[in-house]
């Protein structure tokens, strides 16, 4: 017990960063307590990086931002990978939901509606409203407490059940989450009742399996009162079930797929889906879907012989294209690979994932110039995609632009996490670069922003070293 929470203790102090014991305040406060909760968690918080998945949460997102007016900050959505049937959202717009509810959620409107109250709580600033009156709170301790919000994934045992305990939302702020979550999702033409059906199902899992209380009503406390305010916010503010709309999108089958092939035990989604497919071997749906489990669990083999099965089905209105062009990318097959990426490029010229696999074709056939270009046409469409950056970087390396490579290197470490190596590549592409180049002056204050993190992170292991020689650790 000790020696846990020695670790989270340490983990906050790690995060204090340039504005130790400085109070957050609202706005660009909570903005900044986001963007530092991001740079600090992708080293421990496992996300999937899956196009269809983070294309179709981040579509359901948009809409429901769409409908919120003027807004003091973005809003980023993630997938964790983790069977929790789980969603968290960090002040500063950053909302989490993982794998685990994706593949139990029933349809669209189910997710939209715990997005839309994770939303609420965040455009209600209740993670600081919440802090008990007059108390002073810095960076380090909201961070340590965000952190454990993620349990089990980041925090462990019983540290994490007392720190998950000060997350755990009032009713008054549950509750006005729910009521801007159904106008969230009302207005943006989902089914408002669809969060109140989520509510039951958390509900329902409670009673047959009590020891296994859902990981959401930990920091969300879920009461029959509360899923009966849903339905009476719903009939009072007049919130209509949209008509002549689907239930679902035409990929949540595919997102659910690889959710399930994440969150569940493999060989049992495998058998699910191969099941399928057997009973119908000539419906294209079926072959994509057992193709696209075989492809998350990493048998490429199976994955091809699925998706081609579905290609020569009809390929689905090309949706096959792309997560075929990568399996012949990952089988070394470039001339494949591109055949199939251009093909899904040509009717979705925008996708910087699918740049970034034409990439890798072109530079497998030895065509560096080429594949530079599909690399930096990939950065220039989703600037986060570390691999990407990461190929930029050996890429300008290898003709001698070594600034610029370290400095794509860098980018690269920083989106995995690895901020130790990212400082390191920060640093050797300041001494190279001009000042007055383009990325010179991002390059200083990265340096500056990430320099005071790693110093505390390295005491923070030489500290776990001596206390375990000193026996505090087992």
């Amino acid at each position: 017990m000790k020696s846990r929470r020695s670790r989270v203790i340490a983990l906050a102090l790690a995060l204090t960063l340039a504005v130790r014991g400085g109070a957050l305040g609202a706005n660009g406060g909570e903005a900044e307590l986001g963007r530092r909760f991001m740079l600090e968690v992708r080293s421990q918080l496992p996300l999937i990086d899956d196009p269809a998945v983070t294309e179709y949460v981040e579509r359901v997102g948009r809409r429901l931002v769409g409908v919120l007016g003027s807004q003091q900050f973005e809003y980023h959505f993630y997938v964790v990978q983790s069977p929790e049937l789980n969603a968290f959202a960090v002040p500063g717009g950053y909302v989490f939901v993982f794998s685990g509810l994706l593949a139990r959620a029933g349809n669209d409107d189910e997710l939209a509606g715990v997005l839309g109250h994770e939303m609420g709580h965040v455009s209600g600033h209740h993670f600081l409203r919440q802090q008990s009156e007059g108390q002073v709170w810095n960076y380090a301790a909201l961070l340590g407490i965000l952190l454990s919000a993620v349990h089990p994934v980041l925090a462990a045992g019983a540290v994490a059940a007392a720190q998950t305990a000060q997350l755990k939302y009032s009713r008054e702020f549950e509750q006005e989450a729910d009521y801007l979550g159904l106008r969230y999702t009302s207005q943006a033409g989902y089914d408002p009742h669809a969060l109140g059906s989520f509510f039951k199902t958390l509900l329902a899992e409670q009673r047959v399996n009590p020891a296994g209380v859902p990981a959401y009503m930990l920091t969300h406390p879920l009461t029959e009162e509360r899923v009966a305010h849903v339905e009476t916010t719903i009939s009072a503010e007049h919130l209509r079930t949209p008509k002549g709309r689907p239930a679902a999108s035409p990929d949540m089958a595919e997102v659910q797929a690889v959710a399930r092939a994440v969150a569940e035990p493999g060989e049992v989604v495998v058998s699910r889906y191969r099941r399928e497919a057997e009973e119908r071997p000539d419906d294209a749906e079926r072959q994509f879907l057992l193709g696209r489990v075989y492809q998350t669990l990493g048998q490429l083999e199976a994955a091809r012989t699925a998706l081609e099965r579905c290609r020569d089905l009809g390929g689905l209105g090309g949706r096959v294209d792309r997560p075929l062009g990568a399996i012949y990318n990952a089988l070394m097959q470039p001339d494949r690979a591109r055949e199939a990426l251009g093909r899904h490029l040509a009717r979705h010229p925008d996708d910087g994932w699918a740049h970034l696999e034409v990439g890798k074709a072109l530079a497998e056939t030895g065509d560096q110039h080429a594949a530079l270009t599909e690399f930096q046409r990939a950065l220039t469409l989703d600037p986060d995609l570390d691999e990407a950056h990461r190929l930029v970087g050996v890429t300008l390396g290898r003709k001698g632009e070594e600034g610029e490579g370290f400095y794509h290197l860098a980018m690269a470490a920083r989106l995995r996490g690895d901020l130790e190596q990212a400082l390191s590549q920060f640093e050797h592409s300041e001494t190279l670069l001009a000042e007055g180049s383009p990325h010179y002056t991002e390059v200083e204050q990265s340096i500056d922003e990430l320099r005071p993190l790693v110093r505390e992170r390295a005491r923070e292991r030489m500290e776990r070293r001596r206390a375990g020689r000193r026996g505090v650790f087992p």
